[in-house]
């Protein structure tokens, strides 16, 4: 693997890192070599200074040089959802501005993938990483915190304590998709749920029961569907569905690429939407608004989201704000794949 030298690279000294942290060089010398003497607080600003920096001892003065890479890692669950392509750009965008550059790395909604990520990551030791988990393991992800990187949360909650968080308010995204078709009259609702080890499938589950439960609409097991976020798994989710007698009227998709694989069901099928079937999907993607009819969806803002994230990464960098949590409103966007049920769709 090629290594590229960083245009920022400058030397530190002990006594220069001292100063800029206004802690004595004992102190940092304590949290370097005997952690456990310190407050958790401060060795977690000295060990992200040292990241910033790169830590290499020089002899007797234990200098602190650095050949800083100034890179950003991003782990993107999914990298043809468009979803993380914009925030993929929002973050590059503001990185960009602050003199870091980005490195993208794809775990395919796979938790052993994305293991296998932030450990290249950790290698290339990078400044922090922004991170949309698929589930990796706990130990290794406080690992990477301990080793001095800074780690921020993105759409998906990790289990980390003590990390920024970037989310959109899941339990309300499916609120306001179920709101909207109850108001069209449906009754027979059902969902292509997201895996439930993730934090935002498990939020657009909770959300979509209940709503109906609010409208004291019965929630029939028939009409759950497990996913996992990629395009086949909403196709057969879709079969399942629709291929039955009693089947819905209406179906909430809790992401993008699972609803594309509905999408691909429905015209297989030779379903007519929205008139035998009414759709609302979870994210928005450029095509949505282009095919016919153009689907309703639950929109994030994936552009804030992204700076956001990168925001707060900066933040920390520099020794900033305790831990945050910024959570995002959705928004619900009624196009044509939705209509009032029809009196004699009625089961």
């Amino acid at each position: 693997m090629l290594e590229f030298r960083s245009p920022y690279a400058v030397t530190m000294t002990l006594t220069q890192l001292a100063h800029e942290l206004n802690l004595s060089i004992a102190t940092i010398s304590r949290a370097l070599n005997r952690p456990t003497d310190v407050a958790a607080q401060t060795r977690q600003r000295v060990l992200a200074a040292v990241h910033r920096y790169g830590y290499v001892p020089n002899g007797s003065r234990r200098a602190l040089r650095t050949q800083q890479t100034r890179t950003i890692g991003v782990v993107v669950s999914d990298i043809r959802n468009t979803f993380f392509a914009s925030i993929v750009k929002a973050v590059d965008d503001v990185a960009r501005a602050n003199g870091y550059t980005v490195l993208i790395c794809n775990a395919d909604e796979d938790s052993a993938k994305e293991e296998a990520a932030l450990q290249l990551l950790l290698d290339r030791k990078v400044s922090g990483v922004i991170n949309c988990s698929t589930g990796a393991n706990l130990q290794l992800l406080r690992a990477f915190q301990q080793s001095g990187a800074i780690l921020v949360d993105l759409d998906r909650e990790s289990g980390l304590e003590h990390v920024d968080t970037v989310i959109v308010d899941n339990e309300r995204g499916a609120a306001l998709a179920v709101e909207h078709l109850v108001g069209l009259k449906h009754r027979e609702i059902a969902t292509i749920a997201g895996p439930q080890h993730l934090s935002n499938a498990r939020g657009r589950l909770a959300g979509f029961r209940y709503t109906l439960d609010k409208f004291s609409i019965p929630l029939r097991r028939r009409n759950i569907q497990l996913g996992d976020f990629k395009q086949e798994s909403g196709y057969h989710a879709a079969k399942k569905l629709l291929s039955r007698k009693n089947r819905p009227t209406a179906i909430f998709s809790a992401n993008i690429e699972m609803t594309a694989g509905l999408v691909a069901y429905v015209r297989q099928a030779g379903i007519a939407i929205p008139k035998e079937l009414s759709i609302v999907s979870f994210d928005d993607a450029f095509w949505t608004r282009y095919i016919d009819p153009p689907l309703t969806v639950i929109t994030q803002p994936m552009d804030v989201m992204g700076k956001c994230a990168m925001e707060l990464l900066l933040a920390r960098l520099r020794g900033g704000k305790p831990r945050q949590s910024q959570i995002f409103a959705p928004e619900l966007i009624v196009r044509g794949s939705t209509a009032p049920l029809r009196a004699r769709d009625v089961s």
